[in-house]
């Protein structure tokens, strides 16, 4: 565990990398989603920061950004050229001018480091390998996963999201995530029973799975309800509401009005959606994986359910609507463990540590 440094408020000159930043038109990752809220934050903050990443920023986006290789999309588009040539060629680029340097991703050939660095793994490609579906996937995930050790030997200060890769990693600190409450919050539910899915149809988000037992289970018993779905593939079916690819404020509505979030996964290293519903007051019930064992708990403030199970636990909170409400108050509470304030200053902390590990070791400041 990393100690505070009396200094953590001081203002410092930050870059946060990561391949991708948010754009409209497509399904968001969580790690990009989370890049984007914390640079937002630390600006608003009074620090200097630059993303730095190989698409652009959001137009609504208030920071600088700088944009690498803009000539060679292939960098950011093949998983290939992710993981063999970027990494190699960020030994290229300057980076002198900054106290530190966040990476979240795709560094580990990255060894010309001229300024402290954090690095923060979001989850483990060794369980990510593990719950592959397809054979290509599955094989990358392992070849990352090695890859991922070196990157925290690189850097000053290793971060992992969640527990579970902190302990796979021997990481310096777990890092939590944030979302934003001017986003998402509590507000009335739909007067039918309504979930909402975010996720992708096939892989470990098990689209698929959640639609067949909505479809099958759920509304025979449920005549009314609605299933919402952020996903890249949906039923044509009426009652399932394809929500496409949404903004932030279209997806913070959907979660907020409707009476759970469901989800499959079989694995999640944190899971953003997971606390997005929490703070929206809306409960979650799952399938396990680490991530959900994490923001739930262990089960204390959502349902931690079973394939076998799952229909069955959704018909019980729709039956006794005391259940419900009990897990919104829950979540709420827990909701308020990922405060912005709380993570972004133990990202501050984190940042203090790294510029301190750096000037140990090389006897000189990152910016010289």
């Amino acid at each position: 565990m990393i100690s505070p440094v009396s200094n953590a408020n001081s203002q410092m000159k930050i870059g946060v990398f990561h391949t991708t930043l948010p754009s409209p038109g497509r399904k968001l990752g969580g790690v990009e989603v989370f890049v984007d809220r914390l640079v937002s934050e630390l600006c608003d903050r009074g620090h200097d920061v630059e993303a730095i990443s190989l698409t652009s920023a959001p137009e609504s986006s208030r920071y600088k950004h700088r944009q690498l290789f803009v000539k060679f999309p292939l960098l950011h588009k093949s998983r290939l050229f992710r993981l063999f040539v970027l990494p190699f060629l960020l030994n290229f680029q300057n980076f002198r001018g900054y106290d530190v340097i966040h990476l979240n991703g795709d560094d580990w050939f990255f060894v010309l480091r001229r300024a402290s660095s954090v690095r923060t793994l979001y989850g483990s490609a060794l369980w990510e390998a593990r719950s592959a579906t397809s054979i290509k996937r599955k094989l990358l995930q392992y070849i990352a996963y090695p890859l991922e050790i070196l990157s925290t030997r690189l850097c000053d200060v290793s971060l992992a999201v969640g527990a579970e890769a902190a302990v796979i990693y021997k990481t310096d600190d777990v890092a939590n995530l944030f979302v934003s409450k001017s986003i998402f919050f509590p507000g009335p539910k739909t007067d039918f029973p309504s979930f909402v899915f975010i996720g992708l149809w096939e892989g470990r988000k098990r689209g698929r799975f959640v639609a067949d037992r909505f479809l099958k289970e759920i509304l025979v018993q449920v005549p009314g309800a609605k299933l919402f779905m952020a996903c890249d593939s949906v039923p044509s079916h009426e009652s399932i509401i394809d929500l496409g690819a949404p903004n932030q404020l279209d997806l913070a509505a959907a979660i907020r009005k409707s009476w759970a979030l469901l989800s499959a996964s079989t694995y999640e290293g944190f899971g953003i959606p997971y606390l997005e519903a929490l703070a929206s007051g809306t409960m979650v019930i799952s399938t396990e994986n680490a991530g959900v064992r994490y923001v739930l708990n262990d089960g204390e403030f959502g349902i931690i359910t079973t394939d076998d199970a799952y229909a069955r636990d959704v018909l019980k909170l729709v039956e006794t609507p005391a259940l419900r409400e009990d897990y919104e108050r829950r979540g709420l509470v827990r909701a308020e463990r990922f405060s912005k304030e709380q993570v972004i200053g133990e990202h501050l902390d984190h940042y203090q540590q790294a510029i301190s590990r750096f000037r140990a070791r090389t006897g000189k400041r990152a910016c010289d």
